[in-house]
């Protein structure tokens, strides 16, 4: 393992839509030490065939479908970096991405997680909005944890972990594939001392459009979420589960008027299950996150 090795795993289920333009952003990167790992989860469509054109420059692995957090395993069972960038065949990278995240990995310790601000952009790759991240790099650990447990903080795909924290933790196999990302943040944070230190800068273009499984069923993920922070909890000892409890309750007391005022219009929302809704519902959430 090269220090400076980093193992990009990007799992594959009918992406054959942005496939190539995904493929090409992490190719084109500045800092070539990378290798590129795609698993290739049953695909139906194209993919299979769009990844043939890649198999000189990208490692690809093939099952039959099985979901997201077994292909995400198994991509990183097979890694030999210093650090895992888990990717989305949706999303693109700007030339710099990875080089950035590198430069600012060597000046934290070693068990810290690294996530950037984000462009939003549409089916076509048109930047909707620049999406800023709150900072919380000055708060102390606990006080992240608090925030953590009110709600998602990080767009995954801006991430950069250390491959040593698998030692530790896994990511399991949910029910709701939206949520795996979420329960891993939480179980490294709260149960293993992990750090998350954000980079001020827009390293992702997070694409939106129909098809993509974080835009569909908002609802039913946020009571599964709801769940996942109660088992995160139940696994630390009963005083440090009782102050968690009681600083997040704090906490959610003296949430800005206008953030309760957009989680009240989100639970209305959520009454209409259509993809127009969930467009909604996702605006809201990320409106909830700007407002931390």
């Amino acid at each position: 393992m090269t220090s400076d090795l980093v193992s990009v795993v990007i799992p594959v289920y009918n992406s054959e839509k942005y496939l190539e333009e995904c493929l090409n952003s992490v190719l084109g990167q500045t800092h070539k030490d990378i290798e590129i790992i795609v698993v290739d989860d049953g695909s139906e469509d194209s993919s299979p065939d769009i990844l043939k054109k890649y198999s000189d420059k990208v490692n690809i692995f093939s099952q039959k479908n099985q979901g997201l957090a077994i292909a995400l395993n198994l991509g990183i069972s097979k890694m030999k970096g210093n650090w895992l960038k888990w990717f989305s065949p949706d999303d693109v990278m700007f030339t710099n991405t990875i080089e950035t995240l590198v430069g600012e990995a060597k000046k934290q310790s070693h068990n810290t997680i690294l996530y950037s601000n984000w462009n939003i952009i549409d089916a076509t790759g048109n930047t909707l909005r620049e999406f800023h991240e709150s900072n919380y790099n000055e708060i102390s650990d606990f006080d992240y944890n608090i925030r953590l447990l009110d709600g998602q903080q990080i767009n995954v795909n801006t991430t950069l972990i250390p491959s040593q924290l698998f030692e530790k933790c896994s990511m399991q196999n949910l029910n709701d594939p939206v949520a795996i990302d979420y329960d891993f943040f939480l179980r490294v944070g709260l149960l293993h001392g992990v750090k998350f230190h954000l980079i001020q800068k827009q390293l992702v273009k997070y694409r939106i459009h129909s098809d993509q499984l974080s835009h569909k069923n908002i609802t039913k993920t946020l009571d599964y979420i709801s769940k996942i922070k109660n088992q995160t909890l139940s696994q630390l000892d009963d005083s440090l589960q009782a102050k968690y409890i009681h600083e997040l309750e704090q906490y959610q007391k003296t949430k800005p008027a206008i953030r309760k005022t957009m989680e009240f219009g989100m639970k209305l929302l959520s009454s209409t299950p259509s993809w127009a809704s969930d467009r909604l519902l996702t605006f809201y959430l990320n409106k909830i996150r700007l407002g931390r």
